[in-house]
Formats: structure tokens, sequence, C-alpha cells
């Protein structure tokens, strides 16, 4: 840490003394070819269509290449391996991340969340020990909070624009506003990010059974939350404390839990966890004993699987339903269930002969 350290001071130096004299006198626009394919990626993504999104993140990965652009290579490449690890490709998924940390240190940019989403697959693997390093590698280096959407394709460690000696700010005051403004937001992106962290952390923690642990680190997350607006920090609370409340037995409040961090996906357009939030609450409500609530969750999953092609896990989470609906469900869920079970079969009917989907023990 102290030679890196050492290495970002005498760049920072160099930089320093060169002034305007070592700014480009041409700059080259954004990237439209590599910012189209981030942007449908990006939306392919959230949208849960995997293939489509790993088919433009490889497309904009390629163009990152071709203009040697280390900062957008690195971030294409940690895109990338967040499609593959919801594919649960997690071995592929790791080497990207490793691909994805020297491109943002030839950045010279932060290589924290591909700490956390290697955290993410050693838990996922229980690798708890390897979890528990990447999380302290992660809390080790500076938050990734140095580009904004606006940042040029040259990566944070290079002039990309002319800027105007530092003399010449103090005149300009509507300089005074923006750099305020910077500032606060900076503060704001590092602190939820050092609540990503404790959110980690705690995940880990409930993972090995330790709920004290687990329970200190949501807190201090909470904490360092209490006043931020970032729907998205928000939904990883309560994800957190589902899992946390499941472990204590308390499900209905693992369910409900649930049921807000979905609304809250929802909210900023995250659409491709969704179902597997439902089918975690549903689990939840299921061991809480209320099967309505269980059912209704696995019929919205079902929907949602089927509304992307997916007929398999579609049509699995309708006979889960059925035969949770044997032990009693009101009216309106029998009918949901009918309409939803009717038009799964029927575009599975419409489909070559699959000998995994079995329609012949669905209640009607």
């Amino acid at each position: 840490m102290d030679r890196l350290w050492s290495m970002r001071k005498i760049l920072w130096i160099l930089l320093a003394v060169a002034g305007c004299s070592s700014a480009p006198k041409q700059v080259v626009p954004k990237d439209s070819q590599l910012s189209r394919h981030v942007t449908d990626g990006r939306e392919a993504f959230n949208e849960g269509d995997l293939t489509a999104a790993e088919k433009q993140y490889h497309r904009a990965l390629l163009r990152a290449w071709a203009i040697d652009d280390p900062y957008e290579s690195g971030t294409v490449a940690y895109n990338l391996a967040a499609c593959l690890v919801s594919r649960e490709a997690y071995g592929e998924a790791a080497d990207w991340l490793v691909d994805s940390r020297a491109e943002l240190c030839r950045a010279g940019t932060s290589t924290g969340n591909s700490w956390l989403l290697s955290a993410e697959i050693a838990m996922a693997q229980n690798r708890f020990e390897d979890a528990d390093r990447f999380v302290n590698y992660a809390a080790c280096v500076s938050p990734p909070c140095e580009i904004g959407e606006e940042a040029c394709l040259c990566g944070p460690s290079e002039a990309c624009c002319e800027e105007p000696c530092q003399d010449c700010c103090i005149v300009r005051l509507p300089c005074i506003g923006k750099k305020i403004e910077h500032k606060q937001a900076v503060e704001r992106c590092e602190q939820g990010y050092q609540a990503r962290i404790e959110l980690t952390r705690a995940r880990l923690a409930a993972k090995q059974l330790d709920l004290c642990t687990a329970k200190q680190h949501l807190q201090r997350a909470c904490e360092m939350t209490i006043e931020a607006c970032d729907l998205s920090l928000q939904a990883d609370r309560h994800d957190v404390a589902a899992l946390i409340h499941d472990l204590e037995a308390c499900f209905l409040q693992a369910g409900a839990h649930r049921d807000r961090e979905v609304r809250l996906l929802r909210c900023i357009g995250h659409y491709r966890e969704i179902p597997n939030v439902l089918d975690a609450a549903a689990e939840s409500y299921k061991s809480a004993e209320r099967m309505d609530l269980a059912i209704d969750r696995m019929i919205r999953s079902a929907r949602i699987r089927f509304a992307r092609g997916e007929l398999e896990p579609a049509w699995e989470r309708v006979r889960m339903a059925s035969e949770l609906a044997s032990f009693g469900g009101c009216q309106a869920v029998e009918i949901r269930l009918s309409l939803t079970a009717k038009m799964i079969r029927d575009a599975i009917d419409r489909q070559p002969d699959d000998p995994r989907i079995d329609t012949s023990t669905t209640r009607e």
C-alpha cells in the first residue's frame, strides 16, 4: 500500500508539474460506438436478458481494446463478470475480474467493486476465508468515486481536456459552487462504498451463522446511510436484513424485507434480480406457514420468467405453487395460478418436446 501510494503521489506530482502545457490540444469526444454497446448491455442486464447483455459487453470490450482504453476495458470486464456471476459461471467470472483489476490499475482508478464481487463469488462457493480476504482488499483500496458519467474515455490518470491553470479558478466564482457540489457527491459516494463493505461483511458473517457479527455490520451500514437516498443501497440493506431474519427463524420479517427489496429494485429499474428475490420471499413465507403469500410470490416469479422466455424455470415455479395450493389458498390465488399455468403450458405446447418439463402434475 505504501508503495502504491508513493507511485500515485509521484504521478500526481508529475502531472501537476507538467501543468497546462502537457494537455493535448485536440480532445477526442466520447466514443459513441463504445457508449452504445455499454448502454445496451446495461439495459439488457437490468432486464435480466443475460445473453443480450453478454453480447453487448463483448462488443464493448473489443472496442475498448481497440482504442486501448484501460478504464473502459476494466469497467466492461467487470460488467461481463457480473453477467457470468448471474449465470453461476464463477470460474470464468473470477478470471474476468482479474483482468478488470489489471486494467483499472493501469488506469489509476479504484478496484474496490471488483474485490467486492470476488468476495460474493467466494461466498457462493463457501470459500469464506477467501471472501474475508477479498473484502479486506476492498476496504484497503480507494473508493470507486473518481469517475463520473461525464468522464472522458482516456481514463482518470490522463489529462483529457485543456484545463486552465489553477489560479484561473479563483476569479471564476461559479467554479466554487461546482466544486462544493462535486465534493459532496464524492463524500456521498465514499460513504456508500464503505456501507457496501459493511453489508458484504454482514452477509459473510451470516453465511457462517455468526449472527452477532452480522447484525453489528448491518447496524454500521444503516448508520452510514441513514440519510442516503441511494435506493440500490437500501435494497442491499433489506437483502441482508432478510438473510439475518431467516437465520433467526423470523420468517415473516424476512419476507417483508424481501418485499421491500422488490419494490426498490422495481423503482430503479433493476429488474434482473426481482424473480430471485421473489423466490426467496416465497421460501420465507412458506416457512412462516403463510401459503397464500408464498404462492403469490411464486406466481409473480413464474410470470417474470415466462415473460423472459424461460419456460422451464417458469413451469417449475407454477408446479411448486400448485403443490402449496393443495394446503389451502384463497380463490383469487387459485384463479391467478390457473391463468398463469395455462399461458405457460400453451407456450410449451408450441415448443418442440422437452423431456425436462412435466406438465401433468399442475392443478387446474
